[in-house]
């Protein structure tokens, strides 16, 4: 970019401004990506990823568009992969398409591209990634391991291995998948910043696996991995905990798979197995025969009254009394579902390659096992470590692992030989995670602390957030005992108020304890198998301790933000992100303390709010997979999605589990793909699911065209028709597939799924649209006539163009209520207020609602009270804060700062922002609005500002993208005006456009 601008005068009157115009200097690829991640990636299992690049702007000629491209794809030595040639294309991306790679190929890549001027830049930087294991076979000898006599509530295990390696080492790499989460070091150095790995997972279906380059860890010589597990999902339950959990919090709790014995003796060759009850096991699911010197695990083919048929025969016979053990159900089909519990377990392979070639391999369950210093562990009440179980050294090399060894205390830490055991099902697959890992992403110094009584403290950390305490103590005598509650509000007597995180009918009790051993510096320890939300955490100690507040989320790039002349909604914006960042964790989650839970519709429909907070890119996929994994393979119910996926215990029954709003997520994360970041390929991986849900839809929920959402709009401050919300819905997954149809070359299901789209939308006129009133209503009388029951069918385009004033004014007329302006809207239907308003150029109502502070209102969340000082700092579940203080499907009005008052959008049919639209708003007292986003090719920025009458935008658009800019006010140059703004079509670079405001939104004139 050039240092200065040109200034083109404008003809007619000066004082409708100038436009200053600085010109772009050429475009460079930049931050080369595989399927969305910047490299070097490990353990790839994508045989033919998407490499995708972005654009800065250079120091030589001019340019900002792309009209060619040159792709180059090496190993590490330089040797050719795939090289496209000069392809004539301005899209930032391709499809690897050259030879597959093996398990464990490294490959490497790189981009040129072309401008319009026909001037080439120069290579963008190298890209790396490597392939993993990418079948069963690869991982060999390589075993799931467990300890052989842990029962369910026992300590956790703690596994070692210790082995030779002799330099020089050209690279190591450890492939691990510890269930339910695992921690690993290497000569007691963590392998990984990398935390709560390997990430949640319907365990039945798959499991995700890491691979990380541990050449630097190694020593010449011993050497000692150290593996520590904890339950994680996979094994939920509800026992009390040796610090205080007597009544220890959960949402919902694992099913034990089912057991027993064999009724008769089978013989080698036999594929029937003879079972007291087989109705307890699951078709398609797996069954284990046999003790553990000798089991046998098959698939389950049939289930009927003589017993289970299995898909191979039996190599070993078995005599009566046999144990048996079956698994969860991996289609998902019955209720409880997918909950079968997994008991810790670990697969774990390290391969050394020498700079010879020779490989040396460390797996096999040649591994040592104890039962470590993690007394008890559950995902939703957390964690009683006792220190003085802890053996000093044990992943050190030389360390003792006989049964001999002695842990702090004195006593026998007894390790045993692991022994083999099975994966959770036979159909459980290793897969690789697309998404970004989970990391510590900040540390939070209290702000404040109070000793409420002896004994006693709270540590107001400032900001909910979603994470671990760190507890540092001065030095105290072993055995001492330290409970860490955390907690999102105060009770009145200044003590941690544990409401919104639990509940009275599933536990009350959420802490973690830690029993000091008596190190004479005093010790410091932190959780690691689960989190919490917490803004306090109340600490019960003999002496007075240090707590820090560990932030934990998927480290996601940052994609954009906003700021303002504003304080109120500068600080509701900065609520709306911590509550998305809250939320982003290994699956996205609907809040961080009482549920954490991946529930569709709590991210797909707030998805205009979390996409401008984080770049979501490589994340939506692995939510795809969830998704896909969650939905019914058999039964008449085949093609219905889980309520929430991963599935861990119900959700395919009844109200919460058959709800259109929240199954179609299978359909919009693809639509959502596409059209935030240009993604194709996921809509074309997983059209066969999607389509499978709209015809579930079609066959056992619509009638007439018309579907039931049974949860309605949920959590709003007024009801809305269940039949209303339902069949918008499921509107909306028919004409997004519609979309998809095309946008693939189906051309005859474009045909038929946008027909029923239309016959839908029709239906859903004729059903609610009460032509007398002008409004829609669920229930045919102006009570059900919502918020959302106007905003629902606005947004979507389903009213008639005669007819969109009137509704909109009735949706104007239901906020701005006798008592004030409000939002009632809940999950469903705020983001099509919001959306409606905004669109409608209605932003003085939006406005007003933001001023408002009588609930139900976003001003209720910023009270100061004892419970909250200062007001909350995340956005809460409810209009009314009950339940979770930190949750998602309210945050929908910073769609509005971002899209409204900042203007960042793209034009209507642009997919990945490659037409932008840059549209801000002048309302209320603001004097200013600064914002930025990160799009597929760049950053993209506005600024405006307003001196009485005079206005001022300045926008940065990036290289290879277009924009319409919407100028308020009088200005001329304008290729058109409409609605009292001069657009203007611009190309890439920044530009300043100045305007003279109506006299109407001029501060003196109000």
């Amino acid at each position: 970019m050039t240092a200065t601008g040109v200034v083109r005068r404008t003809q007619g009157d000066d004082r409708w401004g100038d436009v200053l115009e600085w010109p772009m200097t050429g475009i460079r690829p930049e931050n080369p990506r595989i399927d969305g991640r910047a490299g070097p990636l490990l353990g790839v299992d994508d045989l033919a990823p998407v490499l995708s690049w972005s654009f800065a702007p250079e120091d030589d000629e001019p340019g900002g568009a792309q009209t060619a491209y040159h792709v180059v794809v090496t190993d590490p030595g330089g040797s050719a992969w795939w090289d496209t040639g000069i392809v004539e294309s301005d899209l930032a991306q391709v499809r690897y398409a050259g030879p597959e790679p093996a398990a464990r190929q490294r490959l490497r890549w790189r981009v040129r591209v072309r401008d319009e001027h026909d001037h080439w830049s120069t290579w963008s930087e190298w890209s790396c990634w490597e392939l993993g294991l990418l079948t069963r076979c690869d991982w060999a000898e390589a075993s799931w391991i467990a300890h052989p006599e842990r029962e369910p509530g026992d300590p956790l295990p703690i596994f070692a291995r210790s082995f030779t390696a002799r330099a020089p080492v050209s690279r190591a790499r450890l492939h691990v998948c510890g269930l339910g989460v695992h921690v690993v070091t290497l000569n007691g150095r963590p392998v990984t910043d990398e935390v709560l790995a390997p990430g949640n997972s319907n365990y039945q279906r798959s499991a995700e696996h890491r691979v990380h380059d541990v050449t630097e860890l190694l020593h010449d010589g011993e050497n000692t991995l150290g593996v520590a597990l904890g339950h994680g999902t996979a094994h939920v339950h509800r026992r009390g905990t040796n610090g205080g959990a007597r009544d220890a919090y959960s949402w919902w709790t694992s099913e034990e798979p089912a057991t027993g014995t064999l009724l008769v003796p089978v013989q080698p060759g036999a594929d029937r197995i003879r079972v007291a009850e087989p109705e307890a096991h699951h078709v398609g699911g797996s069954v284990t025969v046999g003790t553990r010197q000798c089991w046998e695990s098959r698939q389950i083919a049939t289930v009927d009254a003589r017993g289970l048929i299995i898909t191979s025969p039996l190599e070993h016979g078995h005599p009566a009394g046999a144990p048996v053990v079956g698994s969860g159900d991996p289609v998902a089909e019955w209720e409880p579902t997918a909950g079968a519990a997994v008991s810790p377990r670990l697969l774990a392979r390290l391969e050394i390659t020498g700079s010879d070639g020779s490989r040396t391999v460390v797996s096999g369950p040649d591994w040592r096992v104890a039962l470590g210093p993690v007394v008890t562990d559950n995902w939703f009440s957390g964690t009683d470590h006792d220190a003085r179980r802890e053996q000093p050294g044990w992943d050190l090399p030389g360390a003792d692992h006989s049964a001999s060894a002695l842990r702090r205390d004195g006593t026998r830490t007894g390790w045993v030989d692991a022994v083999r055991t099975t994966p959770p099902n036979g159909t459980t697959e290793l897969v690789w995670r697309q998404a970004p890992p989970v990391r510590v992403v900040r540390e939070w110094r209290p702000v404040a602390v109070r000793e409420v009584s002896a004994r006693r403290w709270v540590f107001d950390l400032g900001q909910n957030i979603a994470g671990w305490p760190q507890l540092r103590l001065p030095p105290v005598p072993p055995g001492t005992v330290v409970t860490l509650r955390p907690g999102e509000s105060l009770h009145p007597d200044g003590t941690v108020d544990q409401t919104s995180i639990r509940n009275d009918q599933r536990g009350t009790d959420v802490l973690h304890t830690y029993t000091a051993c008596g190190l004479p510096r005093g010790e410091r320890w932190r959780p690691s198998f689960q989190y919490f939300a917490m803004r306090f955490v109340e600490v019960t100690a003999p002496v007075r301790p240090e707590v820090l507040g560990l932030q934990l989320r998927a480290d996601a790039p940052r994609a954009g933000a906003v700021r303002t002349s504003d304080e109120r909604l500068d600080r509701l914006h900065r609520m709306a992100h911590f509550s998305v960042a809250s939320n982003l964790m290994s699956v996205l989650t609907d809040c961080p303390g009482r549920e954490k839970l991946a529930y569709g519709a709590d991210y797909t429909h707030p998805m205009g709010v979390l996409s401008r907070h984080f770049d979501l890119a490589a994340y939506l996929p692995t939510m795809q997979r969830h998704l896909a994994e969650g939905q019914a393979g058999r039964g008449p119910d085949v093609g219905n999605v889980a309520l929430k996926a991963p599935v861990y215990d119900w959700g395919y029954r009844g109200a919460f589990g058959d709800e259109v709003n929240w199954g179609n997520a299978i359909v919009l994360v693809p639509w959502l793909l596409h059209r935030i970041y240009g993604d194709t390929r996921t809509m074309a991986d997983h059209y066969p699911n999607m389509t499978a849900f709209l015809d579930y839809l079609r066959r056992r929920k619509a009638h007439g065209n018309l579907v039931t959402g049974e949860l309605g709009d949920w959590v709003a401050a007024e009801e809305t028709s269940g039949e209303l919300t339902g069949t918008w819905g499921y509107h909306a997954t028919a004409r997004s597939l519609a979309e998809m149809a095309r946008i693939l070359g189906n051309h005859a299901d474009y045909r038929e799924f946008d027909e029923l789209a239309d016959e839908i939308a029709a239906a859903f006129h004729r059903r609610f649209y009460l032509p007398e009133l002008g409004r829609y209503s669920g229930d045919g009388t102006e009570a059900g006539a919502t918020q959302a029951a106007q905003a629902m069918p606005l947004d979507a385009g389903i009213v008639p163009s005669a007819e969109r004033e009137r509704v909109l004014a009735a949706l104007v007329e239901r906020i701005r209520t006798p008592d004030g302006p409000h939002l009632r809207a809940g999950h469903l239907g705020l983001g099509p207020v919001v959306r409606a308003l905004r669109d409608a150029d209605r932003d003085d109502v939006l406005w007003e609602v933001s001023r408002r502070d009588v609930a139900p209102s976003y001003g209720a969340f910023l009270r100061d009270t004892a419970a909250n000082p200062g007001g909350l700092t995340t956005i809460p579940e409810q209009w009314d804060m009950r339940n979770s203080l930190n949750h998602m499907i309210l945050t929908q009005l910073d769609e509005w700062f971002h899209t409204g008052l900042a203007g960042i959008a793209q034009v209507a049919g642009s997919a990945g922002f490659r037409a932008l639209r840059i549209r801000p708003k002048v309302v209320g007292d603001l004097r200013w609005v600064e914002g930025h986003y990160t799009t597929p090719a760049g950053r993209v920025e506005s600024r405006w500002g307003r001196d009485g009458r005079e206005f001022t935008l300045t926008v940065r658009i990036p290289p290879n993208t277009t924009a319409q800019v919407h100028v308020p006010g009088r200005i001329a140059g304008a290729s058109r005006i409409r609605d009292g703004r001069g657009i203007f079509e611009v190309g890439p670079g920044v530009r300043t456009f100045r305007s003279t405001l109506p006299r109407a939104d001029a501060e003196e004139d109000r």
